[in-house]
């Protein structure tokens, strides 16, 4: 699984031509040309790079503050709901 850009779409297309045959992908996915676009350019269309199927779920970049207290509102939620019979008085839910 890589991510879809150019890069990704030129490696595709020189595999399509030659199935089987690395040797016509091997410029597109050189960890060179994933070194540079992520440590010095940031430009994420000029290499292939590997991402997994979660990828396709993101749909929003939260700040650290806002993924946390999300993580513990969903947890505070979760142990209310399924475990409220634990919860003792001196608690801090």
């Amino acid at each position: 699984r890589v991510f879809k850009n150019d890069q990704a779409a030129r490696a595709q297309e020189a595999e399509r031509k030659k199935p089987g045959d690395i040797s016509v992908i091997r410029e597109f996915i050189a960890g060179s040309k994933y070194r540079i676009s992520f440590q010095e350019t940031g430009n994420t269309n000029d290499s292939v790079w590997s991402c997994g199927q979660v990828m396709g779920i993101i749909d929003d970049i939260p700040t650290c503050k806002e993924l946390v207290d999300r993580i513990v509102n969903e947890a505070e939620t979760t142990i209310r709901s399924r475990l409220n019979g634990l919860i003792t008085a001196s608690s801090k839910l």
